[in-house]
């Protein structure tokens, strides 16, 4: 007991508060490292801590003289010396760093670093501007970004093109972990919950050499929060909008010792809409989601282990419309999709120029269509059966990832990787009942910087996969630093591999007749961009201008053909390209932020053997943003404009191009919040789609032996009003 007593007597409480230098505000998450000397090397290190949401987090010491460094991302680290002794107490202020001054990203880098550093350029959406916008999914959060679309289905969801390339070339990354199942090559982005999201990493460009297939537009890397307080945290937040949406979402996180726990769990429930009260059947259909997510960390002095698992499940329900002569009895159709992701992440540092990271992942994707027979006048259902009509489509990935970073004195950072995948695809609609496609490939990259400001970044991957011939994807970026300027050019080969669908369906019935193709081959681009990002300090404002040229050039495009009769097959036809720059302006003082920009891109498509000719077309888009603070009040204001479009597809039925013309629509919202109780508890109220966008005309001008006419393309649910709620608990 003696001992046990002295022990305890040697160890002191020690408290710690951190705000902000500029208003005195806390700091949430801050990570504290105490250590035996001011070098920081992992064997003096003694302890380790994380602040609270209200910046306040404790520490048990031995008394005595140490150093303490405090991390903050958006600002400056900060290093004091400090003597600790019972009751000890200490504030600190660290300087914020403006978000347009860069935030760290990972998902290009060799190494963690700053946006403004990398090579690539790199756009963050961080979770701030997530909370400012009241957004829940991953498709709220991208339709304000430019140079990105987001086509809206009222059933299947919403898809994104970037650079005027479709989404089936977009990967889709969450903490680094590809998602599987897509829809005709496009993954639904309203399927992606962001409830503990701390950041959105987009790297628009040529990223084949890292990630390999499906990233000939670029990535979209959604970051998830791993940190937790010591002294442990519970977040819940209520969301209603008038259009029919209501959420609910539930996260807690602790600390204990080295061990980090932080789960959540989420229901997104959507009741439908249509524009009018009439009839039950919804243009935009009814849904409820179910997530949940729960992480496991361990962290020693070199080593990091972190275990994930995360669900999903939503049910969708589309109702049919009363059926002839006496509208008694309709055909309703149930969509239930299910998710299963999990992880095992390991990080070793292994020196201090020398780090592992690697992990192992296992994806399961299922998605059913069930068909009903409803009498509406007994309210009984029985279910069809019958060949074609229900459908089940799976797939299950098993990946394994590693990168091997290097960095040494002479300036020269190195990070040589592999990539194991294996999709497993079954259904019935797949040839044989189930198909398999394995990839294996290595990759190496390099930093390397002369005088301090130029760095170029030469990469290559190297492919083998079981059902395609991968070609080599080499890339090569430069980053140069002038005075207050940045500019940045890359070059990339990238390629598209075949999926499942395109070399395996098999979907033939009295009304279908769609086979794949094992003969395609991968798709391949030349990618060029260049842009010049400048930093200007005026008085109390910072001046952030920007601009960026583009061009992609993709050949063997894979597209649907038909070859015969009524039979269509995938096929490589079409050469495709795009081009297009954007110009940004943002400022930010310290009581307003503003950020605006416009863009343009064209598209061009030609078939080969000249069979339906060049069609091409382009679109402008305009956004801009606002966020203001007014006393103890905070509004923020988005809207983007987005241009007529011409555009052109291939009439499947007479071989000839079709041309249509979609009217321009504006989409904007805006946002009222206010914190109670020291940031305990906040209220955001506002109004989504300003303008009460709900259709745009989509104008058929000519095609072929088939009259001309409209219809309407659906953008949104018009006007709604929404009202969110957030308490935070902490000990």
């Amino acid at each position: 007991m003696l001992v046990l007593g002295n022990l305890a007597f040697a160890q002191n409480q020690f408290l710690f508060s951190v705000v902000s230098e500029t208003d005195a505000s806390a700091i949430e998450y801050v990570e504290v490292l105490v250590s035996k000397s001011d070098s920081f090397e992992p064997a003096d290190v003694v302890n380790y801590a994380v602040a609270n949401e209200f910046g306040k987090g404790r520490l048990n010491l031995p008394g005595g003289v140490y150093y303490f460094k405090f991390i903050a991302v958006g600002y400056r680290p900060l290093v004091r010396r400090v003597e600790v002794h019972a009751g000890k107490q200490l504030q600190v202020e660290l300087t914020q760093i403006d978000e347009m001054m860069g935030q760290t990203v990972v998902t290009i880098q060799s190494r963690p670093q700053s946006s403004t550093k990398s090579v690539e350029r790199v756009l963050v959406v961080s979770h701030k501007e997530l909370d400012n916008r009241s957004v829940f999914n991953l498709s709220d959060a991208l339709n304000q970004q430019m140079n990105i679309q987001i086509a809206n289905s009222s059933s299947t969801g919403s898809a994104v093109s970037m650079m005027g390339v479709s989404g089936q070339n977009v990967k889709i990354l969450v903490d680094g972990v590809p998602v599987i199942g897509r829809l005709d090559g496009d993954i639904d982005l309203s399927q992606i919950n962001l409830n503990d999201v701390e950041r959105i990493e987009i790297i628009e460009g040529p990223v084949s050499t890292s990630w390999g297939s499906n990233a000939l537009a670029g990535v979209i890397n959604i970051i998830t929060k791993k940190k937790t307080s010591t002294s442990g945290e519970v977040t819940f937040d209520a969301y209603h909008e008038t259009n029919g949406q209501d959420n609910l979402n539930l996260t807690a996180g602790k600390q204990i010792k080295k061990y980090n726990f932080r789960g959540g769990f989420g229901r997104n429930f959507f009741a439908g809409w249509n524009p009018t009260d009439e009839g039950r059947f919804d243009q935009w259909k009814p849904k409820e989601q179910y997530s949940g997510r729960l992480q496991v960390s361990r962290t020693g002095k070199k080593t990091e282990l972190l275990l994930k698992t995360e669900f999903f499940n939503e049910r969708l329900l589309n109702r049919g419309k009363p059926l002839p002569s006496y509208y008694e009895t309709a055909f309703d159709e149930w969509f239930h999709t299910r998710r299963m992701d999990h992880k095992v992440q390991y990080n070793r540092q292994i020196d201090s120029n020398k780090r592992f990271s690697g992990y192992l992942a296992l994806n399961q994707y299922t998605r059913t269509r069930t068909k009903y027979f409803r009498d509406l006048t007994t309210l009984s259902s029985r279910q069809v059966v019958s060949d074609g009509v229900d459908d089940t489509t799976g797939f299950t990935a098993f990946m394994a990832r590693g990168t091997y970073s290097i960095a040494s004195k002479n300036n020269v950072n190195t990070q040589i990787g592999y990539d194991i995948i294996s999709q497993l695809g079954t259904g019935a609609r797949i040839e044989g009942g189930e198909q398999v496609i394995s990839d294996l490939a290595l990759f190496v990259t390099s930093e390397i910087t002369l005088l301090k400001k130029i760095t170029f970044k030469p990469g290559l991957r190297a492919a083998y996969n079981t059902s395609y011939d991968a070609p080599l994807a080499p890339t090569l970026s430069a980053r140069y630093k002038h005075k207050d300027y940045v500019y940045r050019m890359s070059y990339g080969r990238g390629f598209r591999a075949p999926d499942i669908k395109e070399l395996h369906l098999f979907f033939v019935d009295v009304n279908h007749n769609v086979v794949g193709n094992p003969d395609l081959m991968a798709e391949r681009s030349h990618n060029f961009q260049f842009s010049a990002t400048g930093f200007h300090k005026m008085k109390k404002m910072l001046i952030r201008p920007s601009a960026t040229m583009f061009y992609n050039d993709i050949t063997d495009k894979i597209t649907l053909a038909n070859i015969a009769g009524t039979q269509f097959t995938y096929v490589n036809l079409d050469r495709f390209s795009s081009m297009g720059g954007n110009v940004r302006l943002g400022i930010a003082g310290n009581k307003t932020k503003v950020n605006l920009g416009v863009s343009t891109t064209h598209v061009t498509s030609v078939t080969n053997e000249g069979e339906g000719g060049e069609i091409s077309f382009g679109y402008q888009e305009y956004n801009g943003n606002i966020s203001r603070k007014l006393g103890t009040f905070t509004l923020n204001a988005f809207i983007k404009y987005t241009g007529a479009k011409t555009v052109f597809n291939i009439n499947q039925e007479s071989g000839e191009i079709v041309e249509s013309q979609i009217d321009a629509f504006s989409l904007a919202d805006i946002q009222l919040s206010r914190s109670f109780a020291n940031k305990r508890v906040q209220i955001n109220v506002g109004v989504k789609n300003v303008f009460d966008v709900q259709n745009v005309q989509n104008q058929v001008q000519s095609g072929g032996v088939h009259a001309g006419g409209s219809s309407n393309l659906a953008i949104g649910t018009g006007r709604s009003y929404f009202l969110k709620g957030i308490y935070r608990f902490t000990q």
